[in-house]
This record gives structure tokens, sequence and C-alpha cells, in this order.
């Protein structure tokens, strides 16, 4: 039960830290749109245009986010409490909430939409009534199926409503006629441990369930225990279907470990595999309808009539993750009724491999995976390069995370991970006392932004993340290349930046130095709740006598506050920042200096002990040592930051309509940047009076003391 309760805990900070990531790196301005865009993450959901797909806000009819696939349509209504701080209030809900699902089903069964409803609500209604004329015109006789999502950022609803919510459901058995064709609605509620048990499925890398029990074997059933056809080290069979869903159910994606896509997001083909299951008629049909299910493992036991079923060791799923994947979800969805069918009649072809009966894991994952579009990351994971930065990043004590979950699946049992021979969990880890270690973890998705923010493209790196590992060019330059100059030097052009590129990799210490600095930045600035009450102590603010609008005018008008708020979200701009010193105190040598910045005071720190935290602390409370690049940097750049909300660019802030892309401009981050320059030719003629600035001498300047503090030899400093 304790093991139970820390992984719930676990899950909400994580769900907790993304929210806040979503307001940072996805441009949102209030919780409810970030926890919108995390719970459809969550729930296995990417859009590749999601202005459409959000409607969250004023007129939203009660829609929040919502999916076609050919079958239909999933449209979800978040709720949660208010959420001041990022703290999570999760007390049930009450019979309120259901009424957003039933104003759901009226405004698409014809009531009107408001005179104030949202705009892209529009698009929605555009998309549905062209599924109903497509009905109306087509030979499909299948409903169109309209699932109502509510999901409750809480442990669920009050009895009172549990039972009216059971009701509605009740009320939506039988397809409703619109203009001659059948509806389906159905209604599904999630509560946050709904979604935490979802990424638990998604993250567990170990040979144990949801409980923490050991469990390394599944059995799958075959449809007669005496009819498969096993050779070689080899079995085909028609399985149980059901067998799978309990598998993914009970271990997660620990059963899709060798196959190089780790998430499979929502797609048409998923969709369709789903509604199969949903039907009774296709359900018994699936064996003909699907491609089937390959699984290898180190061995397997055959059935016989007193255990009618294979026993797999270490099963791991290589071609077929989205079958499983959109069984189980439908599963959820059935009825009590429809479940026991499903289980006695729904099979899919199964191709089960022990280890003795292929040589080549990685060619069997290759050909194996036709039926869904390969994510670009996960296809990227087993090429050359990709391997050997996880070897050099080794070298440097960090585990480099080639694709998700490696970490999780390299933990459970190093001696299987044949690309890191010789490496022990504890090579990546630091332990200090009585409490867990910290484990020192490079995710190469994460890594791929704070390197392009720290070369200078911070904008791309945050609103244009996908192409990292989508768009080739993209991966080249970021993997492959070293740039010259810094993306400010070449007017924040990449494709200048990109044929000016060295043809070599670049620096895996440096990259480690982005990753630092990046991660740094996001634990050294307040959050939320912390930059808030710290400005109403200082301020003194009697909050019970006033009113939101009262504290939010009077916080806005505090520089420290501002100053705080601005720094929440400027996290990769701050690796880029780090980048635009380091080109301008070495120039054309920028590459060369990774090693010695991870040798340097507090960045020394986070390579051994990735203790960001207490770094943080030190840095903030100016209890570094003088020659301290990270703390400098820091200072220097909070400086310069005060300096702006005293500029006509702060009034442009304040009527920013989405902070995020304001933060990232190129007109921001220009002003940034000169500002730098301007700093460092005043130190270079006089003491700064700050306690951070002590180390930043006349004559040399905030450049000059970079390159004094991390030159290999004494060498004449580069000026702007």
């Amino acid at each position: 039960m304790e093991n139970s309760r820390i992984h719930r805990q676990n899950l909400i900070d994580v769900l907790v830290n993304e929210i806040k990531d979503a307001r940072e790196q996805e441009e949102q301005g209030t919780p409810r749109q970030a926890i919108n865009r995390v719970s459809a993450r969550w729930l296995g959901y990417a859009f590749e245009n999601d202005s459409d797909h959000f409607v969250d806000g004023g007129g939203d009819r009660g829609i929040d986010f919502w999916f076609r696939s050919d079958a239909g349509f999933d449209i979800f209504q978040t709720k949660h409490h208010e959420l001041p701080a990022f703290g999570l209030d999760l007390s049930s809900f009450g019979a309120d909430v259901i009424g957003d699902l039933r104003r759901v089903k009226e405004l698409l069964m014809g009531a009107e939409a408001p005179s104030n409803a949202n705009k892209r609500l529009a698009i929605l209604q555009d998309h549905f009534e062209n599924a109903i004329s497509t009905k109306q015109f087509g030979k499909d006789v299948e409903p169109l199926v309209v699932n109502l999502g509510l999901v409750l950022i809480s442990t669920g609803l009050t009895e009172p409503a549990d039972i009216e919510f059971k009701t509605f459901q009740q009320s939506l058995l039988e397809p409703v006629d619109l203009r001659g064709v059948p509806v389906l609605f159905r209604a599904t509620l999630y509560t946050v441990d709904d979604l935490i048990n979802e990424r638990w499925r998604l993250d567990n890398r170990q040979w144990q369930d949801l409980t923490g029990s050991k469990r390394e074997t599944v059995d799958l059933h075959p449809e007669k225990y005496d009819e498969a056809l096993i050779q070689h080290g080899t079995a085909v069979f028609y399985c149980h279907a059901y067998d799978l869903v309990r598998a993914y159910q009970e271990l997660g994606y620990q059963i899709f470990e060798p196959n190089v896509r780790c998430n499979i997001a929502k797609s048409k083909v998923n969709e369709a595999i789903r509604e199969s299951v949903m039907h009774r008629q296709t359900r018994e049909q699936f064996r003909l309808l699907n491609n089937g299910v390959t699984i290898a493992c180190s061995g397997y036991s055959s059935p016989t009539k007193n255990k009618p079923a294979f026993r797999a060791t270490h099963p791991g799923v290589v071609n077929g993750l989205q079958t499983v994947v959109a069984m189980s979800d439908a599963y959820k969805r059935l009825s009590p009724e429809d479940r026991e069918h499903f289980k006695e009649k729904c099979f899919v072809l199964v191709r089960l491999f022990s280890e003795t009966a292929f040589s080549d894991l990685n060619r069997l994952v290759r050909a194996t995976n036709t039926q869904n579009p390969m994510q670009a990351r996960n296809l990227a994971s087993n090429n050359p390069e990709q391997i050997l930065f996880e070897r050099l990043f080794a070298e440097l004590g960090w585990f480099y995370e080639r694709k998700q979950g490696a970490w999780e699946a390299f933990d459970a049992d190093p001696r299987r991970w044949r690309t890191l021979v010789g490496k022990s969990r504890t090579h990546f880890q630091f332990k200090q006392g009585a409490g867990r270690p910290r484990i020192r973890r490079a995710d190469n998705e994460v890594l791929g932004q704070t390197w392009l923010s720290f070369i200078g493209f911070s904008d791309e790196a945050v609103h244009n993340k996908r192409e990292i590992f989508g768009n080739q060019q993209w991966y080249e330059f970021v993997f492959l290349h070293s740039p010259n100059k810094h993306g400010y030097d070449l007017a924040f052009k990449m494709d200048d930046s990109r044929e000016s590129a060295l043809n070599h990799a670049p620096s895996p210490a440096l990259m480690l130095v982005s990753l630092l600095a990046r991660e740094f930045a996001r634990e050294a600035a307040p959050t939320a709740k912390q930059n808030e009450d710290d400005a109403i102590k200082r301020l003194k603010l009697d909050v019970a006598t006033m009113s939101r609008e009262q504290i939010r005018q009077i916080l806005g008008d505090d520089t420290p506050y501002v100053i705080g708020q601005i720094l929440n979200g400027m996290s990769f701009v701050f690796s880029e920042y780090l980048g635009f010193l380091i080109y301008h105190a070495f120039g054309g040598q920028w590459m060369k200096v990774g090693g010695r910045m991870l040798a340097n005071g507090s960045l020394r720190r986070l390579r051994d002990q990735a203790d960001f935290d207490g770094v943080a602390q030190c840095v903030n409370s100016e209890q570094t040592a003088e020659g301290d690049v990270l703390a400098v940097a820091w200072w220097s750049f909070r400086h310069i930051l005060e300096g702006m909300v005293s500029s006509p660019w702060f009034a442009s802030y304040k009527v920013a309509r989405n902070r995020s892309r304001f933060n990232h401009s190129v007109e921001t981050r220009s002003k940034l940047f000169k500002e730098a320059v301007e700093l460092h030719r005043f130190t270079e003629k006089a003491q700064l009076t700050r306690t951070w600035a002590i180390g930043v001498k006349p004559g040399h300047g905030l450049f000059g003391f970079l390159h004094d503090h991390l030159a290999e030899t004494p060498s004449p400093v580069i000026r702007s």
C-alpha cells in the first residue's frame, strides 16, 4: 500500500510539472488551458494543429478539446478546482459538472449555439455536419459514434453525482436519429487516478505490475490449445484478445520494450481498431480485420490440456503496439455484457518468437513495423549517431535517453542494454546521505531543444520542437553539425547557420551544458505560488480585505514580482543567453569549451550531482565562488531583464496576447542580447556595483570574465 501511495503522489507531481511546462513551452496562458493540453496528451491524443481542436475558453458550450476519426468523435470537457499556484485540490465534484455533457449532446443534435459562442466551436460543428452528410449519402449503416469524456482533476464524483452520471450513461444506450443518421452517444468518466494509471502504463519499464509486485510472464490462450503452429522456437496462433489487453493493463509499456515506438498517439488506424472492438459483428471478425501482433520473448512454454496457454517470459511486442493499446482503450468503454462477449469471441493473430528463433532483434522490429506511421524520434533511436551520443554521454556520467523509457529499461536490467556494456545503474547515480539517489539522465528530445536554444534558436526549440526529429534537415543540423556562429549574430536565420555549420557532430559536453543551464533556470525561477507569496509578504498586502483584481493590479506593478513571472517562462532563453555569452567570449572556438564549462563551479556540481534545487538556492542567495560562470550568467540575465522592465519593452509585454511567443520573439531576444553587449562594454570601463559582479573586472568586461575563467591557456580576450 505504501508503494502504491508513493507511486500515486509521484505521478501527481509529474502532472503538476507538465502543466507548468505546458504554460511555458506550449504558450498556454492559464492553468485551464494547460490542463486541457496535458490531459489530452496523457489520454493519448496528438494534433497536427491543436488550435483547431481545443475550444477551451468563453462560450465553449462545455467542449474543451475534440478528436475526429472515421468512426466518429471524441469530445472532452475537463474540470479542475481553483489552481492559484499549481497546487492540486483533488476533492470530488458535484452533479453540476454533468450538465456540460448534456449541453454538448444538445448542441450536436441541433441546438443553436449562443451568440457569444467560441469561434473554434464552429470548426467542430463543420466537421460534425460533414460527418453527418457523409453518412447520409454513403452506404455505411453503422452509427456515428460520439464519445463524451468528462475529465476530472480530482478523485471523482460525489455519491449523488455518480448516480446521476450513471443515469446519464443509461440514457445513451440507444442511438438517436439525426436527419436519418443514427448517432450513438457514449459517456466516459476519467478521474485523476485514471490519468495517472494511464501515465504509469506509459512509463513502466520494469517487470512489475501496477501494485509493484514482480511479474515476468504473461499467459496467452490460443483459441484451441492443440491447434497452434509451433516450429523452431516460433508459434503462430489465434489468441484471445483479452490476454493482450490484460497484459497491457497490468504491465504497461514494459511489454513494448523492444519496440522502437515508445508511444503511439491516437490515429485513424488506432481508431479503426478501437471501433472494430466496440461492435459485436466486427468484434467477432476482428481476427480477419487486423494484421496481428508479433511478440518476442526470452522463452515460452507450450500449452497443454491441463494448462491451455503459452506462458511467455519477458514478452516484448515488437509489432502491434497500436493494436494492443486501442483494444485496451475500447475494452474500458464496453458494457459488462459486451466485455464478456469480447473475452469469449474476440481473437487476434499472434506470432510468438523465442530468442533462439532470430539472430537480429532490430531487423525483426523494423521489418514488422509498417501498419502505423513511425514516430520520427523512435525511428532515429537506433541511428549510429544516437548510439554514439549515448556512449559519449556515459563517459560524462550521464545516461542519454535515445527513446522514451530507456532509463527504466536499463535500470531494470543493465546487462540487457547492449550498447552500454560494462555500465551499471550506479554509474549514472549520485547518492548523498540516506536519501534516494539522483539520476543523471538526459532525454534526447529535451536535449535537442536545449541545444537548439543554446546556439541561438530558442523560439524554434519551444514552438517547433517536433521538427527536431521530424524534419531531416533540422535533425542533421542539431545532431550532426556544429554552428560557426550564434544565431543572434546571423539575425536568427537558421538557414544561414545551417549553411555555415561545420560538418561534424557537436560536443556532447557543450550539449550537456545547454541542458544543465535550462534545467537550472527552471529551478532558479520562482514558482507561480512562491512568486506571489513572496510579493504579498514583501508588499505587506492584507489579501483578506482585497479582491483578486486588486491584488493582480498591485502585483503587476511590482518589479520583483514581474521579473519572477518573466523568468518562469524563459528557461530556454536563458540557455540561449549562455550560448550567446560563450560565443562572444570565444568566437569561433566556442564549440571547444564544453569540458571546461562542466569543470567550473555550479556547472560542475550539476554535472556530478544533478542537484538543481541546491545549486539554484546557492546562486539565488549569491553564495557561489567569484569565478562561477553559471551564477554570473544568471545574475547578468536578471540584471538585463530588470532594465527591460523599466523600458518601453515592458508596456508591450503587458499587453501581449501570447507571452510565450512574445518572450521568445526575435524582438525580445534581440533587445536582450544587445543589452548584454552594452553591459559588457560598461563593465570593460567600470566596476558594476553588484555583489555578483565582483569578479567582472574593468579591462575585461563580462565576456572577458567568461574567457578568463574558461580559457585553457591565457590568451587575448575577444571583444564584441
